[in-house]
């Protein structure tokens, strides 16, 4: 009697669980438990968000609240960000070793090639196209000259009304930044110099701050915040008045490029036509660049998608410079981009190789890679004119080993317009 009653609690539950289910549910179970065939779980329908549909029907009284307990919550964040950044931590004294950096950038492909690839004479002929003579100006020189005509400004004025002039609390707000950028190192900049983007006097405002004493932290940063905000002709300011002054000064001094200073180059490069008039062209238009100089800006360039028409506009304004070590290093990472350049930049690129046909003294081994990599990528699109004298430029500037592999390669562009006339017809 008892397994009877089990038996009638066990069908009794059975039924009440297929009562939802349709005939269907009800025979594939059926056969699966008399075959003894294991039939897995259905998945699971996802969770509906209540949590969203739930903000929908808020009462603009609670939305008010929330809102009211967000802006305490952001205040609270700033001021305890502000005062951390006061605190005189021992963070100014940690190694960054921690956070997998080298401050040095030596995990940064490409940056320790180059001066020492080239013998001490090869670097010494690539040093005699700098010019001669003057004082390398720093970012500081740079700061210093903008306060001076500042001052000089005032004086100049002081008859006049005060109207230029900035209000005493600006002036001593970001004056007073200046330690806070000097140490840091990670973390949300203050709002006051967020803004300066925004600001209609913000170069004068720039100045105060004290560009050259910013940490490499700050300097990534503040080249993220004014990237970002800054018109194209305002980002060229400030990417030739401090990054780019900033980077060579580092250089000079460690003779590599910091980690940090090296990802501020890159990101500024998300405006490449700023970038190509306020870094690459003034640095090779100075003179004074110095190939670590030039290598290092190269791989920056080398690593990052530059558009076509920018690039062939940079192409054309390097081969109208005069020659030196950085113009042979930017067009080699230019030109084994592999663009599709139009046949003006092509001729422009290769009058500027023939314009050494009148000079017999020695080229280096730069100016000889730079001609071979441009026939590599565009001995199709040169003229059999152009070819031809270019064949008589190698009689007069030989390289022992660069020279014949040139030589091949004029020999098979012009097989190869050869052979494409021949198809044509």
């Amino acid at each position: 009697m008892p397994k009877q009653k089990r038996a009638d609690k066990l069908k009794h539950k059975g039924d009440k669980r297929r009562k939802t289910d349709n005939l269907e549910v009800v025979l594939r179970e059926d056969l699966a438990q008399s075959s003894g065939i294991v039939q897995p779980k259905p998945p699971r329908a996802p969770k509906q968000r209540s949590r969203a549909d739930s903000d929908d029907e808020l009462d603009p009284e609670q939305q008010k609240k929330i809102e009211t307990m967000a802006r305490a919550q952001a205040s609270d964040e700033l001021q305890r960000e502000v005062q951390i950044m006061r605190d005189d931590s021992s963070s100014d004294d940690e190694s960054e070793d921690d956070l997998g950096l080298d401050d040095d950038g030596e995990d940064i492909d490409g940056l320790d090639f180059g001066a020492e690839a080239l013998s001490p004479s090869q670097s010494a002929l690539v040093d005699s196209f700098l010019n001669p003579g003057g004082r390398t100006r720093t970012l500081a020189d740079l700061i210093m000259e903008k306060i001076a005509e500042k001052e000089a400004a005032q004086h100049g004025d002081d008859d006049e009304d005060d109207d230029d002039q900035l209000p005493d609390k600006v002036v001593e707000a970001y004056t007073g930044m200046v330690p806070l950028l000097r140490r840091y190192r990670c973390g949300k900049l203050p709002k006051a110099f967020k803004v300066i983007p925004a600001l209609e006097r913000w170069e004068e405002i720039l100045w105060m701050t004290r560009p050259d004493e910013w940490s490499p932290h700050c300097v990534h940063a503040a080249t993220r915040v004014f990237a970002s905000n800054l018109d194209p002709k305002r980002a060229r300011t400030f990417y030739g008045d401090v990054l780019l002054e900033r980077c060579r000064d580092d250089i000079r001094e460690h003779r590599r490029l910091n980690y940090h200073l090296y990802q501020a180059l890159h990101r500024a490069l998300f405006k490449p036509a700023p970038w190509f008039k306020g870094v690459l062209l003034p640095l090779v238009k100075s003179g004074d660049c110095t190939l670590r100089e030039a290598l290092v800006f190269g791989s920056v360039l080398a690593k990052a998608s530059v558009p076509q028409a920018h690039a062939a506009v940079v192409i054309m304004k390097l081969a109208e410079l005069p020659y030196s070590g950085a113009q042979s290093v930017f067009l080699i990472v230019l030109l084994n981009k592999k663009y599709a350049l139009p046949v003006r930049v092509v001729s422009a690129v290769a009058k500027a190789f023939l314009a050494h046909a009148d000079d017999s003294s020695e080229r280096p081994v730069l100016w000889h890679q730079s001609l071979l990599v441009f026939v590599q990528r565009y001995r199709g699109d040169l003229s059999d004119d152009l070819s031809g004298r270019i064949l008589k430029l190698l009689k007069t500037h030989r390289h022992h080993t660069i020279t014949h592999d040139i030589r091949r390669e004029l020999t098979a562009g012009h097989r190869q317009r050869a052979a494409a006339a021949a198809a044509a017809r």
